[in-house]
């Protein structure tokens, strides 16, 4: 089977400094360029420079002096050619270069463009730009960051645009976070999420907080990870939200942005917003260490979607090549599923290989929970597939204990069209397990629980490798079979798990099942069986599972964005040429 492991060099430091057209002078060549000044009245900045090929994948700051008196900094941009150039905007104010106080925003390529005719992004005391952090504007050095994502072979210009002004403006926005501790339900059962959802903060056109709940509850989540592209702006602002919705749990989460993979932290992280991977020796594991120990959960994103290797910069950073950096015993999930699990009637070509990724971490010994999201930047997709989590109760610190458990299962249509899975064993002691659950035992009774999914099919799997396919032929289906101890298991012991699938697809995924000497110590197993407890906010749990329910993906998903479903069902056909599929390892029918 190919090495799973892939990974790219990360860039080594930043490239040497480009020229500031407006600052510098025949007789400077050597010197240090003077940083450009902004201040009220002296209208329009300029800045200009070049970037090369070489470039790519690495950031860039350009500081310029904003003047006592001001009030709001704008700033725009462009570069030319568009083709195959991408460059994305940051900014920093006086207080730095790193960190939550510095850091006033990143709009990605999708702001301050004024080669779109947009207007200039901007920040002042009592509002900013969607992405970009309103406050106070100290005077001092600011920094304008590009991010050269790609740059064309011949190399590629850019143009930056700066005003200041000394309007008045309102009093700072005072904050209003969620409150981390709330209880939405106090009773245990089945909840869902989807672990990967974007809102305003990440795309001009996507919903307001108030429509992302919306359509959150209209796909049955219980709680929604706000997972915006690197921004911190808000986690100060979903409160009001929170308040209104008290039955469900709102999770202000990033997905932290990097050249070379993307990463899912969950949860507000007071001593970190970084991004830049390779910038001034910043790693993913820096980024990791701090996210953790402020609270958050550590996940990847889509990591086998478009390999670079195959699709150049199809999708930029998509696929995850940060393997031998990050902390794996400190990673929390895998996002097996991205988007919709079907395309063009085929199943979507990255989910078996996401599969395989996750699986060859717990082979080396990770204990990782496999979660799903629709990745979806509009609203109408936002649940497409769902996470189902067995907690105590729904609160975050109750979903964070189980999450990190394992107690999970992915329903890859979503909470109406998926089927239900459950999966426990006992061993001879009496012992009892459920997904992501440890038993001290070389065998167990294990017990499957399927409804919804009748003329499906079940598949057993016993350290990545299939061992039986079961026809699902009643509704509820229950299925009992022997679990025992292999000599080719890794260091978490011998692993089963369950999923069902029909002709097109995947409609659930489960954590597993791990049989070993002993359970691990920070480890807990359940006590009894959580099949017949469900969540009240949970009536979907009994649906048939009708694929005509089956949503479609509008350009908000992580396919649809790109307009790449094309290229997708390419990938399922050309996948095992490639290398990169796991069909033959995986054993899939159907």
């Amino acid at each position: 089977m190919p090495d799973r492991r892939r990974c790219t060099a990360v860039a080594a430091g930043l490239a040497a400094s480009l020229l500031i057209a407006a600052s510098a002078s025949a007789g400077a060549a050597a010197q240090e360029p003077a940083a450009t000044s902004c201040a009220p009245g002296a209208g329009v900045v300029t800045m200009a420079g070049t970037v090369a090929e070489s470039d790519a994948k690495t950031y860039q700051l350009f500081p310029f002096e904003v003047a006592e008196g001001t009030t709001r900094v704008e700033v725009g941009y462009s570069w030319s050619p568009t083709d195959d150039t991408t460059l994305d905007l940051g900014l920093y104010d006086a207080d730095g270069t790193s960190g939550p106080d510095a850091f006033r925003g990143w709009g990605g390529s999708r702001e301050g463009r004024l080669d779109k005719g947009m207007a200039r992004a901007w920040v002042q005391a009592d509002s900013a730009e969607r992405a970009f952090t309103p406050g106070p504007v100290e005077p001092g050095t600011w920094n304008v960051e590009l991010g050269i994502a790609e740059v064309a072979p011949g190399g590629a210009s850019w143009t930056v645009e700066l005003q200041c002004t000394d309007d008045p403006v309102g009093e700072p926005v005072a904050a209003d976070p969620v409150d981390a501790t709330h209880v939405a339900n106090p009773d245990a059962g089945w909840y869902h999420g989807d672990f990967h959802m974007h809102g305003i903060n990440s795309k001009p056109d996507a919903p307001d907080n108030a429509a992302f709940v919306q359509f959150g509850r209209d796909a049955g989540l219980d709680f929604m990870p706000v997972t915006e592209y690197v921004t911190n702006r808000h986690w100060n602002e979903w409160g009001d939200e929170q308040r209104a919705n008290p039955d469900v749990i709102i999770w202000p989460s990033r997905e932290v942005i990097t050249y070379f993979g993307h990463a899912i932290v969950l949860g507000e992280t007071p001593s970190t917003v970084e991004y830049r991977q390779g910038f001034n020796g910043i790693t993913l594991a820096d980024i990791q260490a701090d996210a953790v120990a402020d609270g958050a959960l550590f996940g990847i994103a889509h990591p086998t979607t478009f390999p670079e290797a195959q699709f150049g910069s199809t999708c930029r950073g998509c696929e995850f090549q940060l393997s031998d950096v990050v902390d794996w015993d400190r990673v929390d999930t895998i996002e097996v599923l991205t988007d919709n699990v079907i395309f063009g009637g085929v199943q979507n070509p990255f989910t078996l290989t996401a599969i395989d990724f996750w699986e060859s971490q717990l082979d080396a010994g990770h204990h990782i929970t496999a979660v799903s999201g629709s990745d979806d930047k509009e609203g109408p997709d936002l649940g497409l597939s769902a996470t189902a989590v067995y907690a105590e109760e729904l609160s975050r610190p109750a979903l964070i204990r189980a999450i990190k458990s394992g107690h999970a299962y992915v329903r890859t249509r979503g909470v109406a069209a998926s089927p239900t899975l459950e999966m426990t064993a006992t061993s001879p002691d009496g012992s009892t397990a459920m997904f992501g659950d440890t038993l001290a035992a070389d065998t167990a009774k294990a017990t499957v629980t399927v409804k919804g999914a009748a003329g499906q099919s079940l598949r057993i799997v016993r350290n990545g490798t299939e061992q039986t396919v079961v026809p699902i032929d009643a509704d509820p289906f229950v299925h009992n079979f022997s679990a025992d101890r292999t000599s080719d298991e890794g260091p978490l012991g011998t692993y089963w798990r369950v999923e069902t699938f029909d002709a097109q697809s995947l409609t659930t995924i489960g954590n597993p099942i791990f049989l070993a000497d002993e359970v691990p110590a920070e480890a807990t197993t359940t006590t009894a069986a959580p099949a017949t407890t469900v969540a009240p906010r949970s009536p979907a749990d009994d649906t048939t599972g009708d694929d005509s329910d089956v949503g479609t993906t509008t350009d908000g998903g992580l396919f649809g964005a790109s307009g790449l479903i094309g290229l997708a069902i390419i990938v399922a056909l050309i996948g095992a040429a490639l290398g990169y599929t796991t069909i033959r390892r995986r054993g899939q029918s159907g």
